[in-house]
């Protein structure tokens, strides 16, 4: 746009373009409107969950993803965006209002069957195809995976994603060859497959 201003024969257009297409005026105008957009939106959605909930689960996503490498400059712009937000308006609205927030370790919830809280199945876009042919859809699927990690035992906040991983395993193995009932506890030193339909507390909501 500089380069046309310079060129151009027309002064009305030079100096229009000098004066409204240069620089980042225009744009931080915008930018500033969707956040405002965005903050709005979200502090009344948690709002509404708070309304619900006394206690709301929630992905620790301030761990930095295993295996991906970003510059520091993607990293300013990835904490930005909306997650960001989320997080703020979670912590702030909780405190105002007496909820608790309460992060749980993420590692695989997207990936997992919440009927049976095993390592099976695959998502592809906004569904989940369980290994019995049964479809879900693929977010509440994993808000039902995060909402059953607030009361497992095995797998806490900071537990190491490979190690996340080596239970899940052993849950699904297990599950297959008929050694696990979900709806009886376990005997001691077993591991037990929770099931977010039956045993996840009503109160609780995830996010």
């Amino acid at each position: 746009m500089r380069a046309i201003a310079n060129h151009t024969r027309n002064p009305r257009k030079r100096q229009h373009i000098r004066r409204f297409n240069l620089g980042r005026k225009k744009l931080d105008r915008q930018m500033d409107k969707t956040h405002a957009c965005i903050r709005d939106t979200v502090f009344q959605a948690v709002h509404q969950v708070v309304d619900k909930a006394a206690v709301i689960a929630t992905e620790d996503l301030t761990a930095p993803m295993a295996g991906k490498s970003f510059g520091k400059n993607i990293n300013r712009r990835l904490a930005s965006w909306t997650k960001g937000v989320i997080a703020e308006a979670l912590d702030s609205v909780s405190s105002r209002r007496g909820s608790a927030v309460v992060l749980v370790n993420p590692a695989y919830t997207s990936q997992m069957d919440s009927r049976t809280g095993c390592l099976e199945g695959k998502r592809q876009g906004d569904q989940f195809y369980c290994s019995d042919g049964v479809v879900l859809q693929a977010d509440q699927n994993a808000a039902r995976n995060v909402l059953a990690r607030l009361v497992d035992p095995d797998i806490e906040r900071f537990t190491p994603f490979k190690r996340v991983k080596a239970i899940l395993l052993e849950r699904t193995e297990r599950l297959r060859l008929g050694l696990l009932n979900q709806d009886s506890s376990c005997s001691p030193g077993h591991t037990r497959v929770l099931s977010t339909e039956s045993e996840s507390p009503n109160e609780h909501f995830r996010v």
